[in-house]
Formats: structure tokens, sequence, C-alpha cells
């Protein structure tokens, strides 16, 4: 290694402070800041945007990637993505030079050092101190401006990355990441120069957190809230999770505590990958941090603040060696509040009935199951089911994640960056299944009228109000960008489409004439029977040959028995068993079965065995289950079966058990199977 020659290339945070946001970018800039004053931030160092700018050159494909600029239009989405994937394509495909590597793996394994000060002496001076290579992040941070507002963060992150070759490649990634379509777009219609945007790359020493979260240093009332969950940071965009919240005044006095219900943690696998685990039964309420922790997360809020002059939000984590500030950025605090999840007080349907983690299904049974997705954090987890077919991807979480209510982008006339939303995240999903069924959006008023541009749309019950197709249909730019987006996702991937709160033959109608108005009319089109009216309607929807019926049966339910499941005088009557549901239900896998119309049923969280037992007998094609339950309610049918079919004609047969597992797992069906014996 020449450190004398590219010492500009790569920097420890110690040789860093907060101007030098030109060469490590704001985040990694920040951090040198807070490492350099003595606050505890785990070591790391930074790939310069030198190191990037010096990348391009060397490698001989800055004119390959002015060229292709040069034939990029921002107001053609399809084509300006695949021009932007080109770009990426090269970077990652281009080699670093032997000095920048060098540099790069010795900076990297001095990380490893214990009992040395680094940033003393050169990386040299201490890698014969150096232990095992640690578990890294590596993380993106921008040289510029971006005017992104409360978008998700564009550029990439990766967590728990161990070992030389990795490290360099998601180096190379993250160097890439600069070319999101949604960045490039942005800049270019605001007349910036690309080569003027630079990028700088974060090499991070990880914590393996045991408690995790953020901090406002200032909240829309002066005081410092405290966010905390178990495990691992990422545990915050799982379904389940309700984070404890601490407010603490300006002279650090407790002044309200929320506890949250975090059904799930997030925990590193030996290989370094991220697993979502279930939380025991004593800490899914329980506090997460103890005295001490939360006087010492409002102590160093205050002087992170006080150092930077403005509000900060300050994400730490904790192990058994003490509290880590992993992070700090300038925050909005309006901007802030309207981000936060649901508060921890309101009631949500988000936490899943049980869980005993997630494990491949090994039963073959008559009755299939597929997957329900509402996050792509989760698709490591999806995969490990073994299931190949997502029955029902939900974008809003996916939208919701943004800030920015769908109204927003209509009204801004930035509608071509809501189709690239949802074509970025199907797209994500869509690559690791054979088949992914999405619904088009779904947005409740009480849950996303804080999201900006919501218009702060106000319903007595928004159940009964303007949401699912007829919210689409009233506003068809909406429903067009994202049927347009799963027309895009679909040259990759079989991307079919569900159509929520459906009360009319009319309406499935008139999607089919966006459909076909966009080149997308042969899509897989299905629709999700969630009221009395869809019921009704079942015959006509099949005669409309939709390819599937998904009863959405929480929903159903609360509808069919008059029944606010969350209001806690009347819950008592959500009776899964009731007879008039069961006759519904029956009713419609007859109509659907005699028309050769593929049946999938939503089961109702804390569903009960009855409900699943009587759906096995009646013959439903397909049961769907999130990855958390997909095992055990595969395992309760498979029980099920058996029981239905001992002593009968059926056993010698076990349902084709010879059949290879991989056809089962893709969940081939033919709709028009005959049921259980006793069953209809």
């Amino acid at each position: 290694m020449k450190e004398e020659n590219n010492a500009h290339f790569v920097k420890w945070f110690s040789t860093i402070n907060k101007d030098m946001f030109s060469i490590a970018g704001f985040k990694g800039a920040n951090l040198g800041e807070l490492f350099s004053n003595h606050l505890p931030v785990p070591n790391g160092f930074v790939v310069t945007s030198e190191a990037y700018v010096d990348f391009l050159s060397s490698s001989g494909i800055n004119d390959k990637i002015d060229e292709l600029l040069s034939k990029a239009n921002p107001d053609e989405p399809e084509s300006f993505s695949d021009i932007v994937f080109k770009i990426k394509g090269l970077i990652t495909s281009a080699e670093f030079s032997e000095e920048l590597k060098e540099d790069i793996i010795d900076y990297y394994q001095a990380l490893g050092a214990d009992k040395i000060e680094i940033g003393k002496g050169s990386a040299k001076d201490i890698l014969n101190s150096a232990s095992e290579p640690s578990f890294v992040s590596i993380r993106s941070s921008i040289c510029f401006k971006s005017h992104r507002g409360d978008a998700p963060r564009e550029q990439d992150t990766y967590l728990n990355v161990k070992g030389n070759d990795e490290i360099i490649d998601h180096i190379k990634n993250a160097f890439a990441s600069l070319f999101n379509t949604e960045t490039i777009r942005r800049e270019m219609k605001k007349g910036v120069k690309i080569s003027d945007l630079k990028i700088a790359v974060i090499v991070q020493k990880m914590v393996n957190s045991e408690k995790s979260g953020f901090v406002l240093s200032r909240d829309s009332s002066r005081s410092i809230s405290l966010y905390s969950i178990w495990g691992i940071g990422e545990g915050m965009n799982l379904k389940g999770v309700t984070p404890d919240k601490c407010v603490l005044s300006r002279d650090l006095s407790v002044t309200e505590k929320r506890t949250g219900q975090k059904n799930f943690y997030v925990v590193r696998s030996s290989s370094g990958a991220l697993k979502a685990m279930p939380s025991s039964e004593e800490r899914k309420n329980s506090e997460v941090l103890n005295n001490y922790e939360i006087q010492r997360l409002g102590d160093l809020a205050e002087k992170i603040e006080s150092h930077f002059g403005v509000p900060q939000k300050i994400d730490f984590a904790i192990d058994e060696s003490g509290i880590y500030v992993m992070q700090s950025e300038e925050t909005d605090i309006q901007a802030k509040k309207e981000e936060l999840k649901v508060s921890p007080d309101k009631k949500t349907n988000d936490t899943p009935k049980k869980s005993y983690g997630v494990g491949k299904i090994e039963k073959v049974t008559k009755t299939k199951m597929k997957l329900i997705l509402d996050s792509p954090f989760i698709l490591e987890e999806g995969e490990a089911t073994g299931l190949k077919r997502i029955g029902l991807f939900e974008i809003e979480k996916m939208i919701e994640k943004i800030g920015k209510h769908p109204l927003y982008f209509l009204d801004s006339h930035y509608i071509n960056e809501y189709e690239n939303l949802i074509y970025e995240g199907v797209n994500l999903v869509a690559g690791n299944f054979e088949e992914v069924t999405v619904r088009t959006s779904d947005f409740l008023s009480d849950r996303f009228s804080n999201l900006q541009g919501s218009r702060n749309i106000k319903e007595n019950n928004p159940l009964l109000g303007l949401h699912g197709i007829r919210f689409s249909l009233k506003y068809p730019d909406i429903i067009e960008a994202e049927l347009r987006a799963l027309k895009r996702a679909s040259q990759k991937s079989d991307i079919g489409i569900l159509i929520p709160n459906v009360v009319s033959i009319s309406e499935l109608n008139e999607v089919k004439s966006i459909l076909k108005k966009i080149g997308f009319e042969n899509a897989r089109l299905g629709v999700m029977i969630e009221t009395p009216a869809a019921i009704q309607l079942i015959k006509e929807f099949c005669e409309e040959k939709v390819s599937s019926i998904v009863i959405n049966s929480e929903r159903l339910l609360e509808y069919l028995l008059a029944v606010d499941r969350e209001n806690d005088s009347v819950s008592v009557l959500f009776d899964e068993m009731n007879p008039a549901f069961l006759y519904q239900i029956e009713y419609m896998i007859r109509v659907a079965k005699r028309n050769g119309v593929e049946t999938d049923f939503i089961m109702p969280s804390n569903g009960s065995d009855e409900l699943l037992k009587y759906l096995v007998r009646k013959g439903v094609d397909f049961v769907l289950a999130n990855p958390y339950e997909a095992k055990e309610v595969s395992e309760k049918i498979y029980s099920f079966e058996s029981e239905f079919i001992h002593g009968t004609d059926s056993e010698p047969r076990k349902y084709e058990m010879g059949k290879m597992k991989e056809e089962y797992l893709k969940g081939e069906s033919k709709s028009d199977s005959n049921q259980l014996p006793n069953g209809l």
C-alpha cells in the first residue's frame, strides 16, 4: 500500500470533520466529527469521493456513462430506467486499481485491532495487532444536497459484510448506487451535470445490538424523544413491531413512557445474515431501555444537537459493552413527526397471530400455500419457507415508508416518480419468486392521513369510506401508474394483479379498460372478496374470467357481522365459525370451482384451527400466510388432511405424494380438483 500517495482515497474517521462533506459525504463528515470529538461512535473509515472519481477515470467508463446519459430522457420512465441500469452494470463490472484495493483491505483488516488508537499511525503499523476481520456496515454517503425531501434512502446500505472480497464488491455496489433512477432523474431535470455528482462510502464496525433505536434531540414539543426496540435496528421495519417511546424534558426528566408491542426482533446469524426472531412472552411488552440508558441517550442527544447547532435524529445501538452512536443527521421536526410509525397506543392489525420462527415447509398437501408479504425487508424469511409464490404483496407500507401519499405525487405532477417507486419495490421482490400477485393500493384514511399530500381526508368510518378500488377509480392516474409499474415488472417476472374492495362488475371492467389502454390486457387479474356485495357477485366475477378470488376473511367478517374487531365492547362477537360466514365461504368455493377459478383464503389474525380445518374439508385451493406462520399452518393442514383420508379410498394415493416436492412448493394447482372426502 502506498498510503503516503493515496491518503486522500481512504480516511479514518479520526481524520475527518464536518467540513469535509465534499470528500466524505454528509453522513461520513458527521461521523468523523462525532468520532473526533470523543463521542461513542464505532470506528471506521471512508472511501472518499476522490477515490470514486479516480475509479471512474482509471477504469475508462466515464465516456461510456456520458454517452448513455446523452440518450436518456427523464420523461420516459421505462427507457430511462434501462439506461441507468446499464450504467450501474458498467460500474459494478469495472475493477478497482490494485493500489485502491490494497488500501481498502489494509484499513478493513486494521478495524479488527484492539487496544490501539487507530488514526495515530498508518494502517500498516497496526495490522500485526489486528484480530479476526470484523463485520462492518457499508453505507453510501452522497456529497451533494439531494433535495429528496422525505423520500427513503436512494443509495445503498449493506450490513454485516465480512471478508476482503465482499468488502471490495460492496463498496463498488455502493458507488454504483449513486445511479438510482430517481436521483439521476431529479438532478437531470434540475439541469445538474451528472459528472458533478459524487459519492463516498462509509465502512464502519458493526455493533451486534441487543437493543437499538433512534433519538430525536428535539421533537415538535421541544422535548427529547427516544424510540427503542430489541435487537438490531432493522427490526423497526418488521410487521408486528411497535417501538417503546420515552419522552424527556430539556432537563432530562422523564415526562412520558409508552411500551410498544415488540413481537419480533432482528439478530445477526453467524454468516452475517439478518434474521427475524419471535420475542419471548416476557420481552414482547417489557421496557427495552433501563433508567441509565435513557439518561445517557438523552445526554448524548443534547450534546450532539448543541455541537451541530440544529435538531438531530440519532441512531443508536447497545450491546454488552455500552451505548454507541451509529449515525446523526439534521432532521426537520415536523416532517419527522409525520414519518414516525403508528403510535404505540394505537391498535393495529399488524400483529401476527402466532409465530414459532421461520421454517422450511416439508409437508406435501393437497391444500397448498402461498405467501403474504408486506415488505421487501422480509424477503429472506419468505425464501426460507421454500414457497415459490407470493399470493398477496401489499404496497402500502412501501409507500408509507417515504412519508408521501399517492395524492402528493398526483398533485405535484410527479406521477412518474410514483410509478417508479412501485416498480422498483415490486421488481426487488419479484426477482426472488416465480410468481407475485400484487394488490393495488388500499389506503384507509385514518392510517394514512398524516402522509404528506394526503389532503387531510377525515372519515367517520374509514372502512366504509374512500379506499381500495373506489379511491383508485376516483383518481385514475394513480391506479394507471400502479398498473404501468406492474406491467414493467412483468417483463422479467410473472406478475398478477389483485383489486381490493370491489363491490360491482363495473369497477372490474374499468380496471380492464385501463389495462387495455396500457397494453397489459392479458395480465392475471384477481379480485379481493371483502364485502357482502362481492360474495353475491361471485358468479359474475367468474364469468368475467378473473384468475382468482382472494377472500380477506377478517374484513369480510367485520362487514358480515357488523362488528368492529378493535372495539372491546363488541369484539367478543367476532366469531369466525359463525354459520352465516361459513355458508358464504362454502358457496364461494363451490361457484369458483365450477367455473375453474382459483380460490385463495387469508386467515384472520388469531384464526382458529377449526376454521382452517373447515377450509381444508371444503377444498379451498390455497391458504395464504406470512413467512412466520407458514410452516405451522402447513403442518396443521397436513394433519387435517391425514385425518380426512384415513380409512377412505383416497388413503393409498396419499394425494399423489410421489410427485416432486418442487412442484408443490411452486403451488401448481387445478382449481377444478375434487374436494376432500366428506366435502361438498
